[in-house]
């Protein structure tokens, strides 16, 4: 069963309930709330801070964790790349609090533009999945900060569970592809660390 209006986008039943239930639970415990509307809002500067603690915090010299968060970056530049393309091709999805007024109370202020599919999702996968190159644990913790951003944008009422689902396919994808191809990037790679000086440590041979 699906809830569809003239020349918009489908919002199914599970969207429908899980939307709800999810919003009811940040509006009853004040915590869950304020949580959620925290990684919602300031998920990309919580991954800013991850970037920047992964750059800096080792020695100064070549090494997994830097390689993986300049290809972090490229997969969740990507990852924007093909949501916006889909948002212009795909109808319009109106967002759960402009859909359902009255019963899903947004935690943070939006604006009423499409839902389909989410960018907070998109990118934060596609970070977790680029961070794969730094070794299991960064992979993990990403992956978890991750599946957080994605529950809480559900929770703050800004989108619906399959906005998220879509988002969260999407990075992977693009976190995917982009270590396929990070032979190409070599170059990218090679440019920042000599613009911040960081040199020797292993040198990568990469698969043709």
């Amino acid at each position: 069963m699906k809830v569809r209006t003239a020349h918009t986008f489908p919002i199914f039943s599970i969207d429908r309930h899980g939307a709800l239930a999810l919003n009811q639970l940040g509006l009853h415990h004040h915590l869950v709330g304020s949580v959620a509307a925290l990684l919602a809002k300031y998920s990309p500067e919580i991954w800013a801070v991850v970037f920047l603690l992964l750059w800096f915090w080792p020695p100064r010299v070549q090494n997994r964790a830097r390689r993986a968060v300049v290809y972090a970056v490229v997969a969740g530049v990507l990852a924007l790349v093909v949501n916006a393309v889909l948002g212009h091709l795909l109808p319009y999805r109106p967002r759960p609090f402009v859909a359902l007024p009255g019963l899903i109370h947004p935690l943070l202020r939006h604006a009423a533009d499409t839902s389909f599919p989410s960018d907070h999702a998109a990118g934060s996968f596609a970070f977790a999945v680029a961070l794969a190159f730094a070794g299991a644990q960064d992979f993990l913790w990403g992956l978890l900060l991750a599946a957080a951003v994605a529950w809480a944008r559900v929770v703050t009422g800004l989108h619906w569970p399959t906005d998220v689902l879509a988002g969260a396919l999407v990075g992977i994808a693009s976190g995917l592809f982009v270590l396929a191809i990070r032979a190409r990037l070599e170059g990218l790679v090679r440019v920042l660390f000599g613009l911040f000086r960081i040199q020797g440590g292993k040198r990568y041979r990469f698969r043709r």
